[in-house]
């Protein structure tokens, strides 16, 4: 069994490799995107459907027609899931045995107050509120040179996308994952991510911020490995 982990704003692969220490049986396959991680050299995606056509070459590549894997989005990977499975449900390439998401609205929903014009002192104070990196990362001019364009693509990426409707829920169950402090979710929409599914859609709620899923890494992994093993006969840690 894979778990395919897809990337939220800013980051690259590295950031879910804490996560393999929680996992036995199942393999942790963090995807990294152009212009970041071991793709550094690579120009950076300027649109959702750059990202989604770069990440399923890799996953064709990644899983053959035989094989059961699962996939994990986290924020601007939730968008990346949903764009990418409505590409492989239209080719005919197996879907996930299951779907597990977490840290942004369904896709319908518009993204807030847009910060990704916000001139650099902003942007890294929203940045660094958010938790996903520290300030130092961006007091550091080499380090600040290479992450601020990151961000601000994936943002621009994100604040920019065009939801799409398409009639075709996914006949895949659906794992949520929120927090209380999340800015980036809104309860009274997590129950709408249901809709995106013929299948069953579970939340879970923890406390936290944005970036929950690191701190409670081991009990999301948990909830993880539990769910495969119940329906899908992996056995867990």
């Amino acid at each position: 069994m894979k778990l395919i982990c897809f990337p939220y704003a800013g980051a690259a692969s590295v950031a879910y490799m804490q996560w393999k220490k929680y996992f036995d049986g199942i393999e942790i396959i963090p995807i990294d995107l152009p212009g970041r991680g071991r793709r550094i050299s690579e120009p950076l995606c300027e649109t959702i459907k750059e990202m989604v056509d770069d990440v399923k070459v890799q996953i064709l590549e990644l899983v053959n027609r035989e094989e059961k894997y699962a996939v994990y989005g986290h924020s601007m990977g939730t968008l990346l899931i949903y764009g990418l499975l409505h590409d492989l449900l239209k080719m005919g390439f197996p879907m996930p045995v299951h779907i597990f998401l977490s840290g942004k609205n369904p896709p319908h929903i518009p993204s807030k107050k847009p910060i990704n014009q916000l001139n650099d002192e902003k942007f890294i104070e929203k940045i660094v509120g958010m938790g996903g990196m520290e300030a130092c990362c961006f007091e550091n001019p080499m380090l600040a040179k290479i992450f601020l364009p990151i961000f601000r693509a994936d943002f621009k990426i994100v604040e920019n996308y065009q939801y799409k409707k398409n009639n075709r829920p996914f006949p895949v169950d659906i794992s949520f994952f929120f927090a209380s402090d999340d800015a980036c979710v809104d309860r009274q929409y997590v129950k709408q991510w249901a809709d995106f599914t013929t299948g069953s859609f579970r939340m879970y709620y923890f406390m936290g911020g944005h970036f929950f899923l690191f701190e409670h890494g081991e009990q999301i992994a948990k909830i993880i490995r539990e769910t495969l093993a119940n329906v899908y006969e992996v056995i867990p840690y």
